[in-house]
Order: C-alpha cells, then sequence, then structure tokens
C-alpha cells in the first residue's frame, strides 16, 4: 500500500509523514509541489500506484501557483485518473477554492495556538468524541451557497476575533476531504483517529469504484527515505580520499585517567597554556544541566585545521603552527558537498577501546556558521560576502575530559604510542590537583572573575563603545515580521540583530574577558574557542543537537525568556511563560525539530519527553522542549545513519529560523540584509567524536571577533522570535534582556 505526500516547502510535513505511516499501513513517499514533477502530466502515469494522496500544509495562499505547484491540478483529476485525497492546511485551502469557496486573512492570525473543534462525529469525525487542536494559519476558507455547492462543511471552530472558522470539508462526490488544523503537531488531540478515518474511507473508495492499484514502475525515483551521506558516497561509484592528514591516527584509543575533585576546568587550561595560544578549543558545562568539560589539546604541525567558506568547491586543510594551507577539491564522490567530505573524513577515523564514561574520545571540533545551514537550504546567499570560515574545525588526537559530577578526568590519546604525553600530563594534572589541597600561608589571589570587571584590566576608568541595534529599526522589523506573518508566508519569524562592542587598547587578553562571562552569566554550554583567525566566547544555554555513541539523539529548543530580578520567583516566571504566546513560540520550534529528525530518523523512532517546562539558569528562565530520537540501524547493505546527517539536515537551527524554515529564512535574509549577516551568531558550536558521538549547542549567548577586524572589534547577537500575538515593544525589550547577558563581560 502506498500514499504520495505532496509537500509544499512546509517545515512539518514530515510530522504528517511520520503520523500516516504510525496509523496506516501504506508506505509514504513524499515529494515537492514542483519537484520532482513539474506538472500534472509528469506525475499522473505514476497514480494508478497509490492507494491515496495526502496534500500537506505550506506557507503562502491558494491562489498563487509558486505556492500549490501541481496541488492545484489534483482536484482537477479526470475520472480514470481519481483517487482519494486528504488535504492539510494549505490542502484544505486549495481544495475549497477549486470548488467555488472564498479564501480570506483572518481578522487576528492562529500560529501554534489551540483551539476546540466542533464536529458532528461522522465522516472524518467519526467516533472521535470532544477534539482540541493545533492551528497555524493567517487565512481561511469560506464555503458559500449557490457557489460551493459541491462542497459540505465537517468541522468549525469558534474565535472571539474570528467568529466561526471552518475547520474541515470533503466534497459531496469525490473523494476529497480536508482539515485546516494541522493533525500532525505534538499538542493536537484526536488527530490518529481522524487519519484513521480517511484511511478507511479512501479503501472503501478503492473497492467501491474497482479501483486497482498497480505496482510503482521501476522508473519511480522517490525514496521512501533520504540516503544517508555515507550511502550517496557509495552510490556515487568513486572512493573517497580518507587519507587526508599527515599523522596516523590509532583506531584504539589510549587513556589513562585520575581523581581530581575540585581541579578547575579553567585551571587545567591555563596549565596547558591557553593565553599564548593562537588555536585553542575548550568546550565547558559551567553550570547545569551540564556535566562534561572538554579540552582539544591541539597539537603544532599534528592537529589538523579545516577551513570552508559557502560556495567553494574545496575545503582548505591546514596545520596547528604552520601559516600554509592547501586546498583539497571537493570533486567525486564529494560532490561539491562538505558534508559527504567530513562524513567521509571521520568514517575512516572511527576508534575503539575508550572508556566508556567519556562522551569524547577525540575528533572533530569547532563551529559550523548560521549561513552554512541556509545554503543547505539551496537558499543563495547575497553576492560579494566576505570570505570568513563557515566551517570551522580541528581534529583533536589529544584531549582532555573532565566530569563535574564525579570529579574524573580523562586524558585521551589517537596517536599510536603516545604514553610519554599521556604519563606526563597525567602527572601534570595530579601535582596541580594535590597543590591545590595543600593548605597555604600565602592569600589566594583577589582577582576573582566572579567579583573582577574588565576594569581591572585598564590602569585608567574607560567605557568599551558598545553600538547596539536602532531600537526603532528594530521595531519597525518586527512589524515587517508580522505583515509576512499575516499574509500566511511564515508561522513565526526570529529577528535578530547584532551589536558591535570596541574595546579601547591596550586589549584584555581574550582569556580574561572569557571568564568574566563565565562568572557573570554561567552556562551548560560554555566555549572558548580560538581557530583560524576567529574567536568566539560563549554562554549558550541551548543545547541544539546530541547523539550518542549508541544513537540517541536529543535537541533541547529554548523558546520564551524571562529576565531574573531580585523579585522574579520561579513560580512567576512559570506564570508569565506559560502564556498563549510563549507557548506558541515553543511549540511552533518543537514541531519544526520533530519535523527535522522525522526526515533522517523516521516514524516510530522521535519523542518528547518534556514539553514545555520552565528551566532556571543564572540570568534568565527559559521556557524548554526536550526532544528525543533513535537512529535506526540502516541494515547490512546500506551505509550508516551516522550523527553529521542528522547536524547536515537541522541546520540552521530551527530556534534561530521560524517556521517554514526555508520560507523564513527568506523572508529574514530580507529583513536583516542591512546588518551584513550572522556569521558565527545563529551557528552551532560543538564536536564529533571518533566513538560516534557529537553534541552541539546553538551559538546565542555569545560574543566573537574576527582577529583580521581588529583586536578589540567583538560582535554580539541577539533576537527573538516573532509571533502574530507579539509586540513591537516586547521584542525589543526580549532582545535587550539577552544582549545584556553577553554584554556583562564587557561592561561590568
Amino acid at each position: 500500500m502506498q500514499i504520495l505526500l505532496i509537500d509544499a516547502y512546509d517545515s512539518f510535513t514530515h510530522n504528517l509523514s511520520a503520523q500516516l505511516s504510525h496509523r496506516t499501513p501504506a508506505q509514504v513517499h513524499t515529494i515537492h509541489i514542483d519537484s520532482p514533477f513539474t506538472s500534472i502530466s509528469d506525475l499522473l502515469p505514476f497514480l494508478a500506484s497509490f492507494d491515496a494522496v495526502v496534500i500537506g500544509p505550506g506557507p503562502g495562499s491558494p491562489d498563487n501557483d509558486r505556492d500549490v505547484g501541481i496541488i492545484k491540478d489534483i482536484w482537477r483529476l479526470g475520472e480514470s485518473n481519481l483517487l482519494p485525497v486528504f488535504g492539510v492546511c494549505l490542502g484544505l485551502q486549495s481544495l475549497c477554492l477549486a470548488f467555488g469557496g472564498r479564501v480570506e486573512r483572518l481578522h487576528t492570525v492562529k500560529h501554534g495556538l489551540t483551539s476546540s473543534i466542533q464536529h458532528g462525529g461522522v465522516d472524518l469525525f467519526e467516533g472521535v468524541g470532544d477534539m482540541t487542536a493545533v492551528r497555524y494559519h493567517s487565512l481561511h476558507a469560506k464555503l458559500e451557497v449557490g457557489k460551493s455547492d459541491e462542497m459540505e462543511a465537517l468541522a468549525w471552530t469558534q474565535d472571539l476575533e474570528n467568529g466561526e472558522v471552518l475547520m474541515a470539508a470533503k466534497h459531496r462526490t469525490k473523494p476529497f476531504w480536508a482539515v485546516q488544523y494541522h493533525p500532525e503537531s505534538i499538542c493536537t488531540e484526536g488527530s490518529d483517529r481522524v487519519i484513521k478515518n480517511f484511511w478507511r474511507m479512501a479503501n472503501k473508495w478503492n473497492r467501491d469504484h474497482g479501483r486497482e492499484i498497480l505496482e510503482l514502475p521501476r522508473s519511480w525515483r522517490v525514496r521512501p527515505r533520504e540516503a544517508s551521506l555515507l550511502e550517496q558516497l557509495r552510490d556515487s561509484g568513486s572512493t573517497p580520499n580518507g587519507a587526508v592528514g599527515r599523522v596516523s591516527i590509532s583506531p584504539n584509543v589510549q587513556t589513562t585517567s585520575l581523581l581530581a575533585r575540585g581541579l578547575d576546568v579553567r585551571r587545567i587550561c591555563e596549565i596547558l597554556g591557553v593565553e599564548s595560544k593562537q588555536e585553542f578549543v575548550l568546550l565547558e558545562s559551567a553550570a547545569a544541566p551540564g556535566r562534561w568539560s572538554i579540552i582539544a589539546v591541539l597539537s603544532p604541525y599534528i592537529t589538523q585545521l579545516f577551513r570552508y567558506t559557502t560556495g567553494d568547491s574545496h575545503i582548505g586543510l591546514s596545520y596547528v603552527g604552520n601559516d600554509k594551507s592547501s586546498k583539497f577539491e571537493l570533486n567525486e564522490p564529494y560532490n561539491a558537498s562538505v558534508w559527504r567530505f567530513l562524513a567521509s573524513y571521520m568514517n575512516s577515523r572511527k576508534a575503539t577501546g575508550g572508556k566508556k564514561e567519556s562522551p569524547f574520545w577525540g575528533g572533530l571540533v569547532g563551529y559550523f556558521s548560521y549561513e552554512l545551514g541556509v545554503e543547505s537550504l539551496s537558499i543563495s546567499l547575497p553576492p560579494g560576502r566576505k570570505r570568513r570560515p563557515d566551517v570551522n574545525l580541528a581534529f583533536a588526537e589529544r584531549s582532555i575530559v573532565v566530569d563535574s559530577l564525579t570529579g574524573r578526568i580523562f586524558v585521551q590519546s589517537l596517536i599510536p604510542n603516545d604514553d610519554t604525553w599521556l604519563e606526563s600530563t597525567r602527572i601534570l594534572l595530579q601535582q596541580e590537583h594535590d597543590i591545590s589541597l595543600t593548605p597555604s600561608a600565602t592569600p589566594p589571589p583577589t582577582d576573582n572573575p566572579s567579583t573582577s570587571s574588565i576594569q581591572t584590566h585598564y590602569k585608567e576608568p574607560c567605557k568599551p563603545e558598545i553600538i547596539p541595534p536602532c531600537g526603532e529599526m528594530y521595531q519597525s522589523l518586527v512589524r515587517d515580521c508580522q505583515t509576512y506573518l499575516a499574509s500566511g508566508d511564515s508561522y513565526e519569524l526570529c529577528l535578530t540583530a547584532r551589536t558591535l562592542v570596541n574595546l579601547p587598547s591596550p586589549q584584555p587578553p581574550e582569556w580574561n574577558l572569557y571568564g568574566l562571562l563565565r562568572a557573570r552569566n554561567p552556562a551548560p554550554y560554555a566555549a572558548y574557542v580560538r581557530l583560524q583567525g576567529v574567536t568566539l566566547l560563549s554562554s549558550s544555554p541551548e543545547r541544539f543537537l546530541s547523539y550518542s555513541r549508541d544513537g540517541k539523539v536529543q535537541l533541547r529548543p529554548i523558546k520564551g525568556t524571562v529576565k531574573k530580578t531580585p523579585t522574579m520567583t520561579c513560580e512567576e516566571a512559570e506564570r508569565i511563560l506559560n502564556t498563549p504566546k510563549e507557548r506558541a513560540e515553543n511549540l511552533m520550534i518543537l514541531d519544526l525539530i520533530r519535523h527535522d529528525l522525522h526526515r533522517i530518523l523516521g516514524a516510530g523512532n522521535v519523542t518528547v519527553p518534556q514539553l514545555m517546562r520552565v528551566e532556571e539558569y543564572a540570568s534568565v528562565y527559559q521556557l524548554v522542549s526536550v526532544i528525543e530520537g533513535v537512529i535506526p540501524s540502516t541494515g547490512e547493505k546500506n551505509a550508516p545513519l551516522t550523527g553529521f546527517d542528522i547536524l547536515a539536515s537541522s541546520l540552521p537551527p530551527g530556534s534561530m529560523t521560524g517556521a517554514p524554515k526555508k520560507r523564513s529564512v527568506e523572508i529574514l535574509q530580507t529583513l536583516e540584509k542591512n546588518d551584513e549577516e550572522r556569521g558565527v551568531y545563529s551557528g552551532v558550536l560543538g564536536y564529533m567524536s571518533v566513538c560516534g558521538s557529537g553534541d552541539w549547542s546553538v551559538i546565542i549567548r555569545s560574543a566573537y571577533r574576527y582577529d583580521n577586524e581588529g583586536e578589540g572589534r567583538w560582535w554580539v547577537g541577539a533576537g527573538g522570535a516573532v509571533t502574530a500575538l507579539s509586540t513591537a515593544a516586547g521584542e525589543w525589550e526580549e532582545m535587550e534582556v539577552k544582549l545584556e547577558s553577553t554584554l556583562r563581560a564587557f561592561c561590568g
């Protein structure tokens, strides 16, 4: 049994595909409204092989050919090609429009909001009972007596602002049904029964009309699941070159460890000479719920560096301590894909034998920029953009991993016969720990980052030059966002802006600035990164994506922020954040992330163990959801799925774009065009281990510097999700709250 799902470039489609796979015995095949079939005549030869068609939701308007593509032609199928069709959201609007109905704007947009659905308990709603559903729409369909008599309304909802709104309808004689709400949303109740009812009625219609379902022709090229990066390499017929790099890597991890509870991670970095290093990576869990801190020990002339700029057909390769670089052309089998290259590179460096407690055994560390994600959506970037690294990574052969829960420190190496370094490092750390336990007659130093400020660096009082976004312009852009929301082009737009901080000379050490940021805004995904001319100081509270070596996946999107004050309690924050606006913001990103995961992991492998819970951080309270998944086995004949597959298909982070993702990013490019580009901000930072695990945070609450712009020139990005319920003043205030948490390092 087969269902054809037509995707109108929505960011919830794969949730609908998973629901169809769960609630029907059919295999779901997904195509776009304009690809691979640009006309209905190209699709017609294959329709006889499908039991039903499902038309998914999407941005835009049903009367715009660009937004609906071949959907409009599905409703015009002749008797010989007729088959059951179920539409969702845009699908309902296009169905009603095709048979005499009207489509109008709602007085008040409904995005990520729930409504009670009224129905007669028949047809699609047989046995459904009371129902609450999530709505994502700014347009609605209306049926008129005398003009749309072929259509029959099945369900409605009552809005105070909009009056009665059509929620479901069917064609009286043709096998066409549709709903306005989103049955696939995590917060829609009772929709599984609706899907089962459609499937039952579709099969009955096929039987009653003697419709024989044919085998899919061999010429059908649509795969039920996207090929993994390693499958793409295998299917190319060319052999990847995994021999990049001058140092041989052992397939067995060498590890020594010590128990050194209380030995500060920053002190370990200082022992390693962090303040004098041009390349250094610390991924630090400086607050709950973080646990592990990772120090990538980057070795001169051994550690390889990777640099890629969007649009290039090559990746730049160099080594720590060596200014010379080379170009590795991304020819076949990489097909100009940096993701295929990285997947192949890591696949050839898989290792075993490390301590199972340690999440990182060595591997790639660094960041991917926001613009790399934009490129992955097949969206053109502005011409003439500066050549900055969109992929900035190092392969760490040596590493130190600190468990803040137990105090255990793992010293690890992938370099063969590296016993001398392992033992000398262990002894060095043990000695430092022992010294820290020894009573001293000398008072401890007073320059504690938690009590000092940037002013201690300067001999005379100074004030950094801070150039924030224009408040009037930002609020005007918020209103522009809402114009796009009202027209149906997006459900939510994550608007951002950058602030420039100019520090006077002489410059304070970057390491000291990181200490100030860490002390003032401790975060579970803090980081100090210096790689290839970019310096990043992060105090991110948001995990983007983690995956364990046994295939467990987790994402923790944050939407909804309240500033901590002496009078702000957790109970009060929960009251503020559990409002329709804040929950709608979180829900839209949650559903988007489920879609991204379902795209790769498939049906039955994605869950939501935490739905919109308020969590407390050092300077804010935030509304957090947790989405988890399991990477399925692809079978012995297929190349495996890896964490890189999920990462590559999920960028840029949905919490930094809005939904639907592609259309929202296109809109944001227009709105933010005067701010150059986001760059490092809104990208992701983390690691991919040789054991198969990875952990990536969203680069927010962070300051970064392109070293070639000048040592004292720092950028800080901040923003928020704009919805139909937003106010321009409220969004500006939220942006300032987020900005302040990072600026404390420069202004304290």
